[in-house]
């Protein structure tokens, strides 16, 4: 019961920061990826980052199989992407997403490493990998 009443309740979210001023982000990712403790497979995913005054990220895939919500941080550059993008560090052949970015200033969002990234991160170099959206 409780697993359902958090479905639901992350469904309505999703659905109210739908209505929001800013449109979704999409992207085609290539390859599988780690967001929190799950593992997802290529595809097209939409993010809106406007649950909770953007605290929470919510990423559904286009085919409807995948749903994921990730707490998130601020995170501001001025060398940020122009365009919105999802960032990802690879660690070997495992990719994580790190950051989205929405291309509209020098704002992102930064999820929280899961433990899994951390312990890659310190027993391996790690590369970062840009995938540009497109709204």
């Amino acid at each position: 019961m409780t697993k359902r009443l958090f479905y639901s309740l992350a469904v309505i979210l999703f659905a109210a920061a739908s209505l929001s001023a800013q449109p979704p982000i999409t992207a085609d990712i290539p390859f599988p990826f780690h967001m929190g403790d799950s593992i997802l497979p290529p595809g097209t995913y939409t993010t809106n980052m406007h649950i909770a005054g953007g605290a929470v990220l919510a990423l559904r895939s286009d085919d409807g199989k995948s749903f994921r919500l990730a707490m998130t941080n601020a995170v501001h550059s001025s060398a940020g992407p122009a365009k919105p993008a999802f960032v990802f560090h690879k660690y070997g052949d495992e990719y994580f997403l790190s950051q989205i970015w929405t291309g509209a200033g020098e704002g992102g969002r930064e999820l929280v490493k899961s433990r899994r990234e951390n312990g890659l991160a310190a027993a391996t170099k790690h590369g970062i990998e840009t995938v540009l959206a497109t709204r």
